[in-house]
């Protein structure tokens, strides 16, 4: 019996499909309820509903026939949910556990809560001076004898027999302790030093998340550093992806900056260029594709697709960034279906003297069999692309957009010109070194959107400054 550790408690352990919380099943729970009145053990397979992969067999031991005819989740909710229901919920590495069987109630439409316990971080608490803290490593250290590792209720037997061994060498002071400290960082994953929570500032910035071998996992950025890296932290259940980024990181750094803006653009930049294993949606584009809508001899508008490197200065409206010549013609296409254009104008078809296929589908009004006048056809054009319509830069030159800090008075001068970032000033005194040093900036989707914002925004926090020989405007 536990004597320093709350009872009543549960230990489980799960076997699963896979490590993803999102789409992976439980196939195997294992329990062992500790109560005032003893240990009781049980344990069950469940049907996934899905294929057991080949390497999960060989590891769990548990095959696809072997799961067949056990019940599925839903059958034996009620049996867990009573066994695991008040009690505290322990387990190695917890947020896996946890995190499964939380969502499997979910799909039931029932909130299971519950509150936690990580013995990896107990180990980790108890036992600082000892290489390594899975259950393998746990198992070997403390000469546990395991039946059939990697099966549920062996490996929850386990972990209580680590717990009991803990209590026993290290007395009730240092468990206390190590417990009372979880219980202060619950939301902190195992193999996370909660310590370093505490160098974070509420303070605009950009955040990395570094695993292990100082491999980079993620940036972000926020108005508030500190809140947001707590907010992963309690959504890691919910979400695969947070899960996985939760439970590698190891340390975190973070590059404070101004305000908003500057940190919208820094994080830009920074995933780009060191490219984090979990940022997808900034990653890099080399160059873009982009829609213009060229005239005709008679006068009709027709959309053609180009490459483009860097932002044009020559007034020409362009339509839309795109990252490759097939999502540009997948924009024309949606267009064109939206607002009754004729496939054959568009481009999608060769022109012929028969009708496209859109005005055989009756969508079509009817320009490629000389129903519809080429004007009209024009404003349809025209209202379709309007959407996708990219903002012309509204000066003659560069302008710098000065971020002001709330608090400290620190400022950052970004000196833009057409939508690209030419360089980032600490001061006036460093413009002409960024000026001379930029002939052809590159274009950046999610920049552009960023300044768009900016620079059209009714009541920006952000000032912009036009240098020598732009337009003479100052937005506030």
């Amino acid at each position: 019996m536990l004597n320093y550790i709350p009872v009543p408690c549960v230990i489980v352990d799960i076997e699963t499909t896979g490590g993803n919380v999102t789409y992976d099943r439980i196939t195997e729970i294992g329990i062992v309820e500790v109560t005032e009145n003893g240990v009781t053990e049980w344990s069950t397979l469940i049907n996934p509903r899905v294929p057991i992969p080949k390497t999960i067999q060989q590891i769990t031991g548990i095959t696809n026939e072997m799961v067949a005819d056990a019940p599925y989740f839903e059958q034996v909710a009620k049996e867990i949910l009573l066994r695991l229901q008040g009690k505290l919920f322990i387990a190695h590495n917890v947020r896996f556990d946890y995190g499964f069987i939380r969502n499997e109630f979910a799909r039931l439409a029932y909130p299971f809560k519950a509150k936690l316990m990580c013995t990896v971080r107990l180990s980790r608490f108890l036992y600082a001076d000892r290489d390594g803290h899975s259950l393998e490593k746990i198992i070997a250290r403390h000469q546990i004898f395991v039946t059939h590792r990697h099966r549920a209720l062996d490996d929850a037997k386990a972990t209580y027999k680590f717990m009991l061994i803990a209590e026993e060498e290290k007395g009730e002071e240092l468990v206390r302790a190590a417990i009372k400290h979880q219980y202060r960082k619950e939301s902190i994953p195992a193999g996370f030093d909660a310590t370093i929570l505490d160098g974070l500032p509420n303070a605009p910035g950009i955040y990395y998340f570094w695993g292990e071998n100082k491999e980079l996992l993620y940036i972000g950025k926020s108005i508030s550093i500190r809140k947001r890296v707590l907010s992963h932290f309690t959504a890691d259940h919910k979400s695969s992806r947070e899960m996985k980024i939760c439970q590698q990181t190891r340390n975190i750094t973070f590059d404070q900056t101004a305000g908003e803006l500057s940190a919208l653009i820094l994080e830009s930049k920074k995933v780009k260029e060191l490219q984090p294993i979990y940022n997808r949606r900034l990653r890099r584009v080399s160059h873009f594709y982009s829609i213009g809508l060229e005239e005709g001899k008679d006068g009709l508008l027709t959309p053609q697709i180009f490459s483009v490197s860097e932002m044009p200065n020559n007034r020409k409206k362009l339509y839309g960034l795109f990252p490759s010549n097939k999502k540009a013609k997948e924009a024309i296409q949606s267009i064109s279906d939206e607002h009754s254009l004729c496939y054959q104008v568009c481009g999608l078809e060769k022109t012929t003297s028969r009708a496209c296929t859109s005005h055989q589908l009756k969508k079509c009004k009817g320009y490629c069999v000389g129903k519809q006048p080429a004007l009209l056809h024009n404003v349809k054009m025209l209202q379709g692309f309007s959407a996708l319509s990219l903002k012309t830069w509204p000066y003659k030159g560069p302008v710098v957009l000065v971020e002001k800090a709330q608090e400290g008075g620190s400022e950052h001068h970004l000196i833009i010109d057409n939508w690209c970032i030419l360089g980032v000033a600490e001061s006036i005194t460093d413009y002409e070194e960024i000026l001379n040093n930029n002939p052809s900036p590159q274009i950046d989707k999610d920049i552009y959107r960023y300044l768009v914002a900016t620079i059209f925004a009714k009541n920006s926090a952000v000032k912009v400054v036009a240098l020598s020989g732009s337009h003479a405007a100052h937005h506030n």
